[in-house]
Parts: C-alpha cells; structure tokens; sequence
C-alpha cells in the first residue's frame, strides 16, 4: 500500500540518496531537477513516481517537500513551494541555516522547518547517490519558533525511519558548528591543493597523506562557493581564528621552541583520536 507523497526539488547526491531512501520505505516519490536526464534515469529505476515539470504549478498534496538545491537557490524555492503547500511541511538541505529560516519567518512560513544532514561524499550527481547514505548520520534540524510541534515531530519521525540521528539545534548555532567543521576544513583544503598549482613536480608527488587531507576538494566549487557567501560572517571570524593559529605556530617554528612545536602536534593527536574513539 503506497504511504504518503514526498516531493523533492532537486535530484541529486542529497536529493537521490533521499528519495531512494525514501522510496525504500514506501513513499511515493514526485521529483524536480533542471537536469531532466537524473529525473528521467530515477522514473526508470523505479525511484521516482512522477516528474514535476515547474515547481510554479506543485500542488499542496505532499506531506514532505524537501529542498536539495544549491543554498543561493533555496530561498526562491522554497517562495515558490510555500504559496503553493500550505498543509505539508517543507525543508531544506543546505550546509547553513541562517538565511533560509529567517527568510521563513519574515514571511511567516509556518510549515517550513531547515534541516541539514551531515551526510555526502565528495562525489556529485544522482549516479553516487545510494539509499543507505544516511544510516547513523547526524541530520540536524532547525526550527525557527513559528512552527507546530506537531510538525517538528513527524520531520524528525521521517528522519528516523531512515536511519538518521536527528538533533533539533538553534540555527544560528547550526552555522557555527558547520563554520568549524566543514566549511572552515574545504576553505583549508582547497588552499593546500592550489599551493600544488605552482609547480608540476609537486603534484606528481603528491601521495597518500595529501590526498586523505584534501580529499574534500574534489566536491562541487559551485556548492561551496554558495556556502562560503552564506555563511561569509561565520566564517571570515574563523579564517581570521586559524590565521592567528598558524602565525602563532610559525613564531614558535622560527624561534624553535620545541615544547611549543611538540604541543601543538600533541593536542591535535589527542583531539583528533577522541573523535574518532568516540564515534565507534
């Protein structure tokens, strides 16, 4: 028996990985993309019911309507979505939070709910997306004040049923935690693989440890382009913070203050082996 309708906008990594999810577990699955060939390719896996040609003409007959765009493009979706869905609840995707929920609140969106799963690989496109993408992951939500509780609750249920730890997070604070371990990271990442630019050599030798740490720089640029303007107030403070971190590191390298050099070593060792202890 088909359970209820769930629309996605936007059918790729996320957005497929989603929807077969989804799918997985008995939901009918409507879905929109620019890119028509991912839409069609999911119709012909089974994955997606009915293709949306305009999100202009959604009809208010989904239960979930879940934003998987690019974050400079969600706030006009997600205008689009809500004079269109007035009984399901909406939400998004997108790596931060701020601008989307207090769009929704200036425009007293009351269904609308931000999410953000921190799920992905550095892969993009519906062919890497797979259903178990989310199994054990973080997947916070944001809720903005004006929603149901109701609402909030049958979001998390959903989220749940496929796998997901949700955690319900301010979304201010949301984009500073992600500033910190993410963002400020790809911003790092990328910078480290354009220093290679300089000279051939470099990237010839370039082996297993370089690859590890910048693994993440082979992500789509557009979509962390769009995250570095959204969250740009977090993570100009953050850029500054680490800055401060490597001149400080660099005094001690010149003066060759051993103790310095070793701890700075040391406390990343401990940190770094925490995290990873804690999350077996």
């Amino acid at each position: 028996m088909v359970r209820e309708r769930i629309l996605i906008a936007g059918l790729g990594l996320i957005g497929g990985s989603l929807a077969k999810a989804f799918k997985r577990c008995g939901y009918e699955i409507h879905a929109y993309d620019i890119n028509k060939s991912a839409v069609e390719k999911a119709i012909c896996e089974g994955i997606v019911k009915e293709k949306i040609e305009d999100l202009d003409e959604a009809e208010d007959e989904y239960a979930f309507s879940f934003i998987c765009v690019p974050v400079l493009e969600s706030i006009p979706i997600l205008s689009k979505l809500s004079s269109k869905i007035k009984n399901g609840i909406i939400t998004d995707v997108g790596s931060t939070k701020t601008q989307i929920c207090k769009y929704s609140i200036e425009h007293k969106i009351t269904n609308f709910i931000g999410g953000h799963p921190m799920a992905g690989t550095e892969k993009i496109g519906y062919e890497y997306s797979f259903d178990t993408l989310f199994n054990g992951a973080y997947y916070f939500i944001t809720p903005t004040g004006i929603n149901r509780e109701e609402d909030i609750e049958k979001l998390k249920n959903l989220l749940q049923s496929i796998g997901c730890k949700v955690e319900e997070i301010d979304f201010e604070l949301h984009d500073k935690i992600t500033g910190v371990i993410s963002h400020l990271p790809h911003v790092v990442s990328a910078g480290l693989v354009n220093m290679l630019s300089s000279s051939e050599i470099y990237c010839k030798f370039a082996g297993g440890g370089f690859k590890d740490i910048t693994r993440i720089s082979s992500s789509s640029p557009k979509m962390w382009a769009d995250i570095s303007i959204s969250n740009k107030n977090v993570l100009l403070e953050l850029i500054d913070a680490y800055i401060e971190l490597l001149k400080n590191f660099k005094l001690s390298l010149q003066y060759e203050n051993y103790n310095q050099i070793y701890s700075y070593f040391e406390k990343a060792k401990l940190i770094r082996d925490k995290i990873v202890s804690d999350r077996k």
